[in-house]
C-alpha cells in the first residue's frame, strides 16, 4: 500500500508538473492565442480525472465473497435418537408407564429405543445389564447413563445422555421428563455406570 502511495505521488505530481507547463501564460500584456487556451484547459481537465481515476484504484480495496456454509452432514442414530426422547420433555412421570401419558425413567428409555427396533428389559437394573459398559468420560449422545437413588437397589433410575453433560430423564422429584446436568451434586454422587447399546 505504501509503494502504491509513492507510485500515485509521483503521478500525481508528474500529471500536475507537465499541465502546468504546458499552461503557463504569455508575458503580461502578451496575445493569448485561442488554441492554446483550449488545450491548455483540455490537459487540466484530464489532469483531475486521471487523479481521481488513480485515487479511486488506490483507496477502494477488494472485495470477497464469504464461502457457502457446509451442508450439514446425514443426520445419525445417535442424534435421531437424541431428537426423538426430546419429544417427550414435559410428559408427566407415572410410575409403570411407558407412554406420553405419562411414563417413569426406564419407560421412557423402553420407548425411545423401541422406536428404533432395540429391545430392552422393562426396569432399569437389567437395563444396566445390556450392551457395552463404558467409562462416564466416555459417554456419547445416545447411551445410557445410570444412577443408584434408592437404598435398596445398586441402580434405581435410568437416562439417556444428550451430550454436553446433560441427559433426559423421567425425573421423579419433578414428576415430569426432564433435561438435568450430570455434574450436579446430587448425580454426580449417585452415577454409578454407562452402557452402550447402539451398533456404531
Amino acid at each position: 500500500m505504501a509503494q502504491e502511495a509513492r507510485v500515485l505521488r509521483c503521478d500525481v505530481s508528474e500529471m500536475n508538473r507537465l499541465s502546468t507547463k504546458s499552461c503557463i501564460p504569455r508575458a503580461p500584456g502578451g496575445p493569448t492565442e485561442p488554441r492554446k487556451h483550449q488545450i491548455c484547459t483540455w490537459k487540466r481537465e484530464l489532469s483531475g480525472v486521471f487523479v481521481v481515476f488513480l485515487l479511486a484504484s488506490c483507496t477502494s480495496a477488494p472485495r470477497y465473497r464469504s464461502a457457502p456454509p457446509e451442508v450439514a452432514p446425514e443426520t445419525s442414530t445417535r442424534l435421531e435418537i437424541v431428537q426423538y426422547a426430546n419429544s417427550f420433555i414435559g410428559t408427566p412421570y407415572r410410575s409403570g408407564g411407558a407412554s406420553r401419558s405419562g411414563m417413569d425413567c426406564s419407560g421412557l428409555v423402553l420407548n425411545v429405543y423401541r422406536h428404533f427396533d432395540i429391545s430392552l428389559p422393562r426396569r432399569s437394573l437389567d437395563q444396566s445389564r445390556v450392551g457395552d459398559h463404558i467409562g462416564r468420560g466416555d459417554v456419547e449422545p445416545g447411551d445410557l447413563v445410570f444412577f443408584k437413588t434408592s437404598r435398596t437397589n445398586p441402580v434405581s433410575h435410568v437416562g439417556i445422555y444428550i451430550g454436553r453433560g446433560r441427559f433426559i430423564h423421567a425425573s421423579t422429584r419433578a414428576r415430569r421428563v426432564r433435561v438435568d446436568e450430570m455434574n450436579s451434586d446430587y448425580f454426580r454422587r449417585r452415577f454409578v455406570t454407562a452402557r452402550r447399546v447402539i451398533a456404531d
